[in-house]
């Protein structure tokens, strides 16, 4: 069976998250690298990963490495690669580039090169070329030049993998798939205590839980992955690997519950639910965070308060002091998992955090904070 260098990339602080769930897969010998891992794999790895993984956003397969010092030099480089290998000139073709390089630093201007090479290797050979679509393309190429050293993948995943694929609606500052996914590992959640989002929103931390909890892969949904534009697309090994993941879901025997003080962003997080299963057991409270109480005597609180923009700072860093309030209060027996862009306000919650992570929501600079709450002090716990 050929094996493959493979890339998967993901978000800052989850790298190691990544690499635990690639070994729940039983792929061995991982090497962690910046917002990504690196492994030998097979094909059938790569539908795996794309099935399978919560925490990645793309499963990049490399196709050739070497050094590069110029625009010419990249552009041979590309086009001494056979790409009718890999697809066909009928499929259309898209290329996205980072560079840390002095000499190829324009990043714009590296995709141009290279789409070049690819659209001339083709028309040596066959007197036609690939056309170019920057939306949908049947084919991802990725160009990665360090220094004097460049790299060339197929991108097997297309759309990122933070696009589960049943059609969910977003609200406003959601959270990410992926990092809501990695979140959920991190507090270690055993899949069976309560699970509660006290601030839901649209229901993402819901989406991720109940996919979790009732083993649904996070790519079960999608059809549109671009492996299966490739020339070597094995339809009967993705097909195996989707039926077995069919037959594996359940239905979560652990209490999954969303609350939230705006009544839209509850609607929308059921019908979010309702896209991902109709028998989906998730419950829905229509309630102001400080109204409510514990809805079991332990369990995981994972929420992403969004009051910054409704609030001025004041309101802001009180509203984070009631929410320490509360959690000290009436939720003794649980374990908090808050994150919060407000690098200030989450300082406020008024409690020593057990950790305190780094994390970052597209482009926001984020802090995660685990709080477990006991009776009296952690002294008299101890």
């Amino acid at each position: 069976m050929m094996s493959y260098t493979i890339v998967i990339k993901t978000l800052f602080g989850l790298e190691d998250i990544l690499k635990s769930e690639l070994e729940d897969l039983g792929i061995l010998n991982i090497e962690v690298l910046n917002r990504a891992v690196q492994f030998q794999g097979s094909l059938s790895d790569v539908y795996k990963c794309n099935l399978y993984l919560r925490t990645a956003l793309n499963v990049l397969v490399k196709i050739k490495s070497g050094k590069i010092s110029n625009q010419n030099q990249l552009y041979e480089f590309v086009k001494k690669v056979q790409w009718w290998d890999y697809f066909d000139y009928k499929n259309s073709i898209s290329v996205n580039s980072v560079s840390n390089s002095k000499q190829l630093n324009h990043t714009l201007f590296v995709s141009q090169k290279t789409k070049d090479g690819i659209a001339d290797a083709f028309r040596d050979k066959f007197g036609l070329r690939p056309s170019v679509d920057t939306k949908n393309p049947d084919i991802k190429v990725q160009v990665h030049i360090i220094d004097d050293f460049c790299s060339l993948y197929l991108d097997s995943t297309g759309r990122p993998l933070y696009i589960r694929g049943f059609d969910k609606r977003i609200g406003d500052a959601s959270i990410n798939e992926v990092l809501a996914a990695g979140i959920i590992k991190l507090s270690d959640w055993n899949k069976k205590d309560c699970f509660y989002d006290p601030m839901c929103g649209s229901g993402t931390f819901l989406t991720e839980a109940y996919m979790y909890a009732a083993n649904i892969p996070a790519g079960f949904f999608r059809d549109d992955f671009c492996f299966t534009n490739w020339n070597n697309y094995n339809v009967e090994i993705w097909t195996k690997l989707h039926e077995k993941a069919k037959r594996e879901i359940i239905q979560p025997e652990a209490m999954i519950i969303g609350s939230d003080i705006d009544k839209d962003s509850i609607k929308l997080a059921k019908e979010n639910l309702f896209k991902l299963s109709e028998k989906n057991n998730v419950k829905f409270v229509h309630k102001d965070f400080f109204d409510t109480t514990a809805p079991a005597t332990n369990g995981i609180l994972i929420t992403n308060p969004i009051y910054g923009k409704r609030l001025k700072t004041e309101n802001i860093n009180n509203f984070y002091k009631k929410i320490g309030d509360k959690l000290k209060f009436e939720y003794t027996g649980f374990t908090a998992w808050i994150i919060s862009s407000d690098l200030t306000a989450i300082k406020l919650i008024g409690m020593k955090p057990d950790k305190k992570l780094q994390l970052f929501n597209g482009n926001l600079d984020c802090r995660l904070h685990k709080y477990s709450i006991y009776k009296g002090s952690k002294k008299n716990k101890a």
